[in-house]
Order: C-alpha cells, then sequence, then structure tokens
C-alpha cells in the first residue's frame, strides 16, 4: 500500500501473506510502525506523517524480483525497530518477501479513498504464466 504524506517520497507499507483462505490483515499498529520504520531507514527522503497523509491509497502486488536480484546488497541492512518485532534477522525477513506468491497472479493496482469500514475487497487473478 502507497500512502503519500509530506512533499517528499511516499510510503510503502506491505501487507502480511495472505492466509490459506486468501485474506490478509493488517494493524494500525503495523501501519505505524512501518512508516516510522521509513523514517529511520531513510530520514531526508520522508516527511509528512499519518495525521496529514491523503486519504486516497494506491494498493498493488509486491514485486519479489527486485529483492531476490538484490538480495545481498539487502542482507547488508539492519532490521529496523517495527522489523524487529517481528523477524529475528534481516535475512527472515528478506527468505518471507521472496517466499510470496505474488508472480503466480496478476493485479493492476487500483487507488482508492480509504473506505468508512476496515476491510478492502481485492479480487486477483491467477497469471497465465
Amino acid at each position: 500500500m502507497q500512502i503519500t504524506a509530506g512533499s517528499k517520497n511516499p510510503y510503502r507499507i506491505l501487507f502480511p501473506k495472505t492466509s490459506p483462505d486468501g485474506r490478509s490483515m493488517l494493524s494500525v499498529g503495523d501501519v505505524v510502525g512501518q512508516f516510522e520504520d521509513q523514517w529511520e531507514m531513510a530520514l531526508m527522503d520522508y516527511n509528512g506523517s499519518l495525521d496529514n497523509a491523503v486519504e486516497v491509497v494506491t494498493l498493488r502486488l509486491f514485486d519479489p524480483a527486485p529483492t531476490r536480484e538484490h538480495y545481498k546488497e539487502l542482507l547488508a541492512w539492519p532490521l529496523f525497530t517495527h522489523e524487529k518485532t517481528r523477524f529475528g534477522s534481516r535475512q527472515e525477513f528478506l527468505d518471507y518477501l521472496l517466499s510470496c506468491r505474488n508472480e503466480h497472479f496478476t493485479f493492476p493496482g487500483i487507488s482508492v479513498r480509504l473506505p468508512e469500514s476496515p476491510l478492502i475487497y481485492l479480487p486477483l487473478r491467477r497469471s497465465a504464466v
């Protein structure tokens, strides 16, 4: 999920992998934690806050290809504060990202106004590959 806040780079928030029934849940704490991790990661690249974020978010499937391509370089990064609550090492985090099956699905992405309801439904299609 891409959130625009401030005038610099948008924030990228990752949903956890889906459950066997195809659902993924993201808590407010996870959104805040990932938002804060991006500040920690590259303080000069971001500004703005969740309080002044635009109400329209963009949702896309995570593409694991860049993570796969730059795996060794990404291992050099530390885990950030929120990531440490979910993963024991950078390798564990990267392997989690690479274990997703997003390459088996197609979804062109969509920009939506955050609904009153906390649920957003996104129909995906299996790729022809």
